[in-house]
């Protein structure tokens, strides 16, 4: 890639001291979305973005990115999940009211100047301190928008995709439904570190999505092939709670296919005693597992969700998503 292409990058500051990074191609062309950091304690997404941000400056790009990482600068701060002036959870927050507090002053900025006025939305999380998820892209079903937003999930090429029933009230991806954008989101292994595959696949990831949406030749697209597609809520808040207080040792890997009564873990008193065997309740991939040891009575251990009979998904072409 050469400077050739460059056009130019403005930035602004947006309520709630969000940074908005605008770059433009040199011929018009839809507008993406892209956040990172929505949760102060995911850092892969936001190194994401901000490589984006340098290639497509040099690219051959048509329309215009929107990026915002991190997209929850108090959190961030914090490397914390939650805004810690408020206590508030952004990813809860959307699409917010301007002036409510830190936390919805953020959420109403990103959906008025950025989700809003965009054509597509991607939205990268990690698993965070506290859990493991396989890579993984995921988007809603049951709006007007869902073919739309499946397409994408395929193209972002992740080796798993996660389709979701109903969007749920208070994400990204809700507030994008509401203004007829088609969304995803990517989420990856966390844990405070950041893994080169990992960062690698968002970045090449979006960059698939904005040639399926002819932002860019189809050359950065992925070259095709299969993805293991699950299906569930999808809600962490909803997951398997611990029955008390103790330490969690997980038996299985975040992605794992188990079947009914597989072990997924063990909990231990603080005097060592096993205080229970966590099996699964049916069939599944493992999608969020607790990762921190030390648990409390009703943390949520993990999440799973139901493998499709027909589970491989050919990736779609550029061509095919853009229509």
């Amino acid at each position: 890639m050469t400077s050739q292409h460059f056009t130019g990058i403005h930035q602004q500051v947006l309520p709630g001291d969000v940074v908005l990074t605008t770059v433009s191609g040199r011929r018009p062309g839809p507008v993406l979305a892209l956040l990172g950091g929505v949760h102060g304690d995911e850092d892969e997404g936001v190194l994401a973005v901000l490589r984006t941000i340098r290639e497509v400056a040099t690219a051959p790009l048509s329309g215009t990115l929107l990026a915002v990482a991190p997209a929850n600068p108090g959190a961030w701060a914090a490397s914390s999940r939650l805004n810690p002036l408020d206590g508030g959870n952004l990813a809860r927050s959307f699409p917010g009211v301007p002036g409510q507090g830190p936390t919805d002053t953020v959420a109403a900025a990103l959906t008025e100047h950025v989700i809003s006025v965009a054509h597509a939305l991607i939205d990268l999380h990690s698993a965070g301190l506290r859990y493991r998820m396989p890579l993984m892209s995921g988007f809603c079903q049951g709006g007007p928008e869902s073919s739309r937003s499946q397409q994408l999930a395929e193209a972002f090429g992740a080796p798993v995709i996660w389709a979701h029933p109903r969007t749920a009230p208070g994400r990204s991806l809700s507030a994008a439904a509401e203004h007829g954008v088609p969304a995803i989101y990517a989420e990856c292994s966390g844990g405070g570190s950041i893994r080169s595959r990992e960062l690698d696949a968002y970045v090449s990831g979006v960059r698939s999505v904005m040639a399926a949406l002819a932002m860019l030749p189809s050359e950065y697209a992925h070259a095709g092939g299969f993805q293991t597609r699950v299906s569930g809520s999808g809600d962490l808040d909803q997951g398997a709670q611990a029955p008390g207080h103790g330490l969690f040792v997980s038996s299985v890997r975040a992605g794992a296919v188990v079947t009914r009564d597989t072990e997924i873990g063990r909990l231990y008193g603080y005097d060592g005693d096993l205080l229970r065997i966590i099996t699964a309740p049916g069939d599944g991939m493992v999608m969020f597992l607790r990762r921190q040891a030390r648990t409390q009575q009703g943390d949520v251990l993990y999440v799973m969700a139901a493998v499709d009979t027909d589970n491989q998904v050919v990736t779609s072409r550029p061509e095919e998503a853009a229509q």
